[in-house]
C-alpha cells in the first residue's frame, strides 16, 4: 500500500446523524459513531490552554476576545492562570489582586463566557504556583524541620536557653530571632563526634521532658555532649512568579486541612456552594508541578504521622536529619521518613483535593509526578501513585531546547489507574517565535506514542492589538494565540490534534509489559526527566509496550486471570518486570509469590534485603526465606528460571526472549531501519495503531501488525478521511501490508471487526500520473507597514532571507504569491493535485479566488480538482513564515525604529538562557518547485 497520506486527500469521509447516547451499538452502528466524530471531534477530545493573564492586567474585552479566538480556531479548554510578565514588566501594567474584588467580577465574567461559548474554564490554583497566596497565614503555611546545635561538657548541672536553628530568608519572623510561628519537635543530647557519627541509637538521649519555655534544665553526664534543638517553622516559600499584587505563601503541602483551607477560599471568593455548583461553571482546578524548597519536609503532626505509618517513633532517630550518620540505622530511617514524607504529600495536598473538589463537581488536574530530582525534597513522591490520585493526571514536553519530556510517567499512571485522560503542558519552550506547526508536530507525535492523549498548550499568553506583535508574552512556553504569525491558519493544526486525542482515548492501551520501578522515594520514571528520546526498559525491544507500576498498584489493583496480570479496569500485561535492585518490601514479595502462584510469568532478579527499620532483621529473614521459595535454583545465569504454583519467575533472560517463549511475537514490526514509532488501543470496535516517522526521510516499509481476522482501515487525522486498504497479507497471527509515510509523517491504521467494503480504497496515485511545473515569474505582495516593498517579483522562488533588499530578508508575517496555470478542455475530469514541494512555514492556496486547504506539514500537497477550469486559472498563495525573521532585523535597528513589539528582551542571553541559541533569521517562503500532478 503506497502513498495512504497523498491520497487521503483525495478521498471522501462521510457521515450520519450522531447516534443516541442511550443505548449498545451494533457493531455496524460502533464504526460509523467512531467515524463521525474522528472527522469532527467532540468538543472534549479539543486542545485546551494555560491561558496567561500577564500581570494580573485583563479586561472584560480581552476575556471576551480570548475566548471567542480559542473557540473559532478549535480550542475548548481556557485554564486561567494570573502569573507574572517576568520580561520587561513595565510593557505590561500591573491589574488587580488574584481574588480580590476586581479578579473576582473578572473571573466570574470569564465562567459566564465560557457557558456561552460552551467552553471549559479551569483555573490554576494560584497565581504562579504552587498552591498558596495572600491569605495564607503562617500557621498553615508551608513548613520545614530546623535543627540548632550546643556542644556541652558534664558533669553539670545545665541550665541554659538553647538558640533557634537559622531560619532561611523569608521566614515570617517577631523578631530578628523568633519566628511568627514555630513548634519545638524535640531536645536530643547525642555524644559529641566532629564527623558527627553514632555508634548506638541507645545513645540518643531525649531531653524534651527537661526543656520548656526555651530553656534547658538537665543534669549532663559526664562527658562532651551535643545538644539539638529541633523546630518546625515556616520555610518562606512564597508563591513562583505570581502577578505583583498577588504574592503570598505556599500552603502546608502536608496538612490536608490546609489544602482544603485553601481551595475554599477559592469557592467562598466566587461564590460557589455544593448546592450551586453544578452552575458554578468552573470545571477544574490545576496543581502545577510540585517545586518545594530544599530543607527536610515537615508539618505540625508529623511524629504521630510517622508513628501511625511507619509503626514507631522518630525522636530518636531525628539527628539523621539533621546530618549525623547513626550506624545501621541512618539509610533505613530515611527510607521510612521518606515514604512518609511521600503518603503524606500524596494524602493532604492531591487525594485531600480530589475529594474536596469533587463535592463541587470540579476536577483536579495536575502535574503531581514531577519533574523530580536532582534535589529529593523538591518533589517527593512516588510519582505513580501521586498521578493516580487526581483526577486528571498531567506530564510536560518541550520542545527542542531542553529534553524535558514527561508522557510516559504520566500515561502509565493514567493505565494502572483507570484514567482516561492523559493530559500534558504541552510544547513548553525557551525558544522563541522559532518553531512551525510542523516543528510541534514531531515532538507532539513522539508524545502520542507515549500516551499523551490530551493537549493543553503552554501557553497562550492573552495579548491585545495595541500591545503590538507579538505582543505579550509568558516568558516559557509557545507562543499559541493571535498574536502568532500563523495564529489565522492554524485551525488544521488544532483538527490534528483533536482527531489524534479523539483516537487515542478509545478502548485501552495494549502492552506487553508491565515494569515495577521499585519502592523508593522519591521515584520516577525515568529517574531524571532528561530524555532526548522515548524512553525504553532494558531488553524490552520497540515491538513491545509496557507501562510502569509501583507498589500500590500491585498490592492493592493486580491480580492474575488466564496467565496475564490484570488491573480492574480491563488492563492486562503478559509479564511482571522487576527493577535492578537488591531490595523489595515484605508486602511486595508475599503478594509477587501470589500472582505467580496463580499464573503469573515475572522476570527479574532475587531480592537480597527489606527496605525500613522496623523489625527489619526478623523481615531480612524471612524475605530471603521467601525469596529461595520463589525463586527456587534459579541463578540468573545458569539456571534462569523456576515454575512456581501455576506460573513462572525467570531471572537471566531478556523480557524479549521471556515473551518469545511465551509465543509472543512483537506488537508491531517493520522491513528496514526506518525509524517508525507506534502506539497501540484496543477498542470494542477493533484494533488501533498510531504510526510516527521519526525520520526527516520519507518511509517505505512492510508494516506487521500483531492482529488477525479484522480489517484494516487508513485513518488520517491530518484531514479526517478514512479509507481501507485494499491488500494485505495475512498469517497465523499477524497482518501485513505496505507503509509509506512522509517526513514525519503519521497517521492511524484502524483494524476494524466490521468489514466497510463501500470505503474508498487505497490506490498507488502516482503511477501513471503526469507532472508538470509551474515556473515563474511570481509577483509577491508584502502587507505594509512590516518593512518589505508592497510588491515585488521572483524569476524564481528563493528564500526571503536570500533577497537583497533587508525588508524582504527579515520579513515576518504573510505574504501573498500570484500566479496561473492552464490546462486542457478536460481538467474537470481529472484528479489534480497540486504540490508545492517546499515552504517555510504555512501555507494556504487559493485556485479561482477559493481556497483549497492550510499546508502545515509535509508533503505540502492539496487536492485542487474541484476548484480549477478549463484554460487559464487564477493561482494564490499565502504563506506565513515565524517571527524570529523579523526581530533579528530588528535587533540592528535603534529601539525607536523597531517594527515588532513585546514584552520579551531582545537580548538573547535573556530570552534563552545561557544564550546558546542566539538570534538567527531562518529560511522563509515559497521554495518550490511547485508542480501540478494530474491522473
Amino acid at each position: 500500500m503506497k502513498y495512504f497520506i497523498i491520497l487521503s486527500i483525495l478521498t471522501i469521509g462521510y457521515s450520519i446523524s450522531r447516534l443516541p447516547e442511550n443505548r449498545s451499538f451494533e457493531p455496524v452502528e460502533i464504526s460509523q459513531k467512531l467515524s463521525d466524530e474522528f472527522v469532527n471531534p467532540p468538543s472534549s477530545y479539543r486542545p485546551g490552554a494555560f491561558w496567561c493573564w500577564l500581570n494580573g492586567n485583563m479586561s472584560t474585552t480581552s476575556i471576551t476576545r480570548d475566548l471567542e479566538a480559542m473557540k473559532s480556531k478549535g480550542m475548548n479548554r481556557a485554564e486561567i492562570w494570573d502569573v507574572a510578565a517576568i520580561r520587561n514588566p513595565s510593557f505590561i501594567p500591573a491589574g488587580a489582586e488574584f481574588l480580590g474584588d476586581e479578579s473576582v467580577r473578572l473571573i466570574k465574567h470569564t465562567i459566564a463566557e465560557g457557558k456561552r461559548l460552551k467552553m471549559s474554564i479551569g483555573i490554576v490554583a494560584s497565581s504562579g504556583w504552587n498552591a498558596g497566596g495572600s491569605w495564607v497565614t503562617p500557621d498553615w503555611a508551608s513548613k520545614n524541620l530546623y535543627c540548632s546545635a550546643v556542644d556541652v561538657a558534664g558533669p553539670q548541672v545545665l541550665s541554659l536557653d538553647l538558640p533557634f536553628p537559622k531560619f532561611p530568608e523569608g521566614c515570617p519572623m517577631k523578631d530578628q530571632h523568633t519566628p511568627v510561628f514555630y513548634k519545638d519537635v524535640s531536645v536530643l543530647a547525642v555524644p559529641y563526634d566532629e564527623k558527627k557519627k553514632i555508634s548506638d541509637v541507645a545513645q540518643v538521649k531525649s531531653l524534651t521532658p527537661f526543656f520548656k519555655n526555651g530553656k534547658l534544665e538537665w543534669t549532663v553526664p559526664e562527658g562532651k555532649w551535643t545538644i539539638l534543638r529541633f523546630v518546625c517553622s515556616n520555610n518562606g516559600q512564597r508563591l513562583i512568579v505570581p502577578s505583583p499584587n498577588s504574592n503570598g505563601l505556599f500552603i502546608d503541602f502536608f496538612d490536608p486541612n490546609a489544602t482544603i483551607r485553601h481551595l475554599q477560599y477559592f469557592m467562598d471568593r466566587l461564590g460557589v456552594t455544593p448546592g450551586n455548583s453544578s452552575e458554578a461553571g468552573l470545571g477544574y482546578f490545576e496543581f502545577d508541578s510540585m517545586e518545594l524548597a530544599e530543607g527536610t519536609p515537615w508539618t505540625d503532626l508529623f511524629p504521630s504521622i510517622f508513628q501511625e505509618r511507619r509503626g514507631y517513633d522518630l525522636e530518636r532517630y531525628l539527628p539523621v536529619l539533621a546530618g549525623w550518620d547513626i550506624r545501621n540505622c541512618s539509610d533505613r530511617f530515611l527510607y521510612d521518613f521518606k515514604e512518609t514524607v511521600s503518603d503524606q504529600l500524596i494524602y493532604s495536598h492531591y487525594q485531600t483535593g480530589t475529594a474536596f473538589l469533587k463535592k463541587y463537581h470540579a476536577e483536579l488536574v495536575s502535574e503531581s509526578g514531577g519533574p523530580g530530582p536532582p534535589v529529593w525534597e523538591t518533589c517527593p513522591v512516588d510519582a505513580l501513585k501521586a498521578l493516580g490520585a487526581v483526577s486528571v493526571p498531567r506530564g510536560e514536553f518541550w520542545i527542542q531546547h531542553r529534553n524535558m519530556f514527561l508522557i510516559k510517567e504520566v500515561s502509565s499512571a493514567a493505565h494502572i489507574y483507570g484514567k482516561k485522560i492523559v493530559d500534558a503542558e504541552s510544547f513548553t519552550t525557551w525558544r522563541r517565535w522559532k518553531d512551525s506547526p510542523f516543528a510541534l508536530k514531531k515532538a507532539v507525535d513522539r508524545a502520542f506514542c507515549e500516551g499523551l492523549n490530551n493537549i493543553t498548550f503552554h501557553t497562550f499568553a492573552s495579548t491585545n492589538p495595541e500591545d503590538g506583535f507579538p505582543g505579550r508574552t509568558y516568558h516559557a512556553g509557545y507562543d499559541m494565540n493571535p498574536g502568532t504569525t500563523w495564529w489565522s491558519k492554524s485551525k488544521p493544526f488544532m483538527d490534528y490534534l483533536s482527531r489524534c486525542s479523539y483516537l487515542l482515548q478509545q478502548g485501552l492501551f495494549v502492552a506487553d509489559a508491565c515494569y515495577y520501578y521499585g519502592d523508593q522515594t522519591p521515584n520516577f520514571f525515568p529517574f531524571f526527566h532528561d530524555v532526548p528520546e522515548k524512553p525504553r526498559l532494558k531488553g524490552l525491544s520497540n515491538g513491545y509496550d509496557f507501562d510502569v507500576v509501583n507498589s500500590d498498584v500491585i498490592l492493592n489493583r493486580m491480580s492474575v486471570k488466564d496467565g496475564r496480570l490484570v488491573l480492574p479496569d480491563g488492563m492486562s500485561y503478559s509479564i511482571l518486570m522487576l527493577p535492578d535492585q537488591v531490595q523489595m518490601t515484605m508486602e511486595v514479595l508475599e503478594k509477587i509469590m501470589k500472582l505467580v502462584k496463580a499464573g503469573a510469568t515475572v522476570v527479574g532478579p532475587r531480592p537480597e534485603t527489606v527496605p525500613g527499620l522496623k523489625d527489619w532483621e526478623k523481615k531480612n529473614s524471612t524475605l530471603n526465606r521467601l525469596a529461595a521459595e520463589l525463586w527456587g535454583a534459579s541463578d540468573g545465569q545458569k539456571i534462569v528460571e523456576h515454575t512456581y504454583g501455576k506460573g513462572k519467575i525467570i531471572w537471566g533472560l531478556a523480557a524479549d526472549q521471556v515473551l518469545s517463549k511465551k509465543s509472543i511475537e512483537p506488537d508491531f514490526s517493520f522491513t528496514g531501519t526506518s525509524p517508525i514509532d507506534y502506539i497501540h488501543r484496543t477498542t470494542e470496535m477493533g484494533e488501533i495503531y498510531f504510526l510516527s516517522n521519526e525520520s526527516e526521510k520519507t518511509v517505505n516499509a512492510i508494516g506487521q501488525f500483531r492482529v488477525k481476522g479484522k480489517y484494516p482501515e487508513i485513518w488520517d487525522p491530518s484531514t479526517g478521511v478514512i479509507s481501507r486498504v485494499a491488500t494485505y497479507t495475512q498469517a497465523k497471527r499477524t497482518t501485513s501490508f505496505e507503509i509509506e509515510l512522509p517526513p514525519h509523517g503519521s497517521t492511524f491504521v484502524v483494524f476494524n471487526n466490521t468489514k466497510r467494503s463501500k470505503l474508498p480504497a487505497l490506490s498507488d496515485f502516482k503511477k501513471g500520473a503526469v507532472e508538470t511545473s509551474i515556473s515563474g515569474p511570481w509577483k509577491v505582495n508584502f502587507p505594509p507597514n512590516w518593512g518589505a516593498p508592497a510588491s515585488v517579483v521572483f524569476d524564481q522562488l528563493i528564500s526571503w532571507t536570500a533577497s537583497e533588499n533587508t525588508g524582504i530578508k527579515y520579513f515576518s508575517g504573510t505574504a501573498v504569491y500570484h500566479n496561473s496555470f492552464k490546462l486542457g478542455a478536460g481538467a474537470g475530469k481529472k484528479t489534480i493535485l497540486l504540490n508545492l514541494g517546499d515552504l517555510q512555514d504555512v501555507a494556504e492556496v487559493f485556485v479561482n479566488g477559493k481556497s483549497a486547504g492550510i499546508l502545515w506539514k509535509k508533503p505540502y500537497l492539496v487536492d485542487i480538482s474541484q476548484l480549477v477550469q478549463p484554460g487559464t486559472n487564477d493561482l494564490k498563495i499565502e504563506i506565513v513564515n515565524l517571527w524570529i525573521n523579523r526581530l533579528t532585523g530588528d535587533m540592528l535597528l535603534d529601539p525607536k525604529d523597531r517594527f515588532c513589539k513585546t514584552n520579551q528582551s531582545y537580548m538573547t542571553s535573556e530570552i534563552w538562557p545561557g544564550g546558546d541559541e542566539p538570534f538567527r533569521i531562518q529560511t522563509a517562503g515559497l521554495l518550490g518547485p511547485v508542480t501540478l500532478i494530474e491522473k
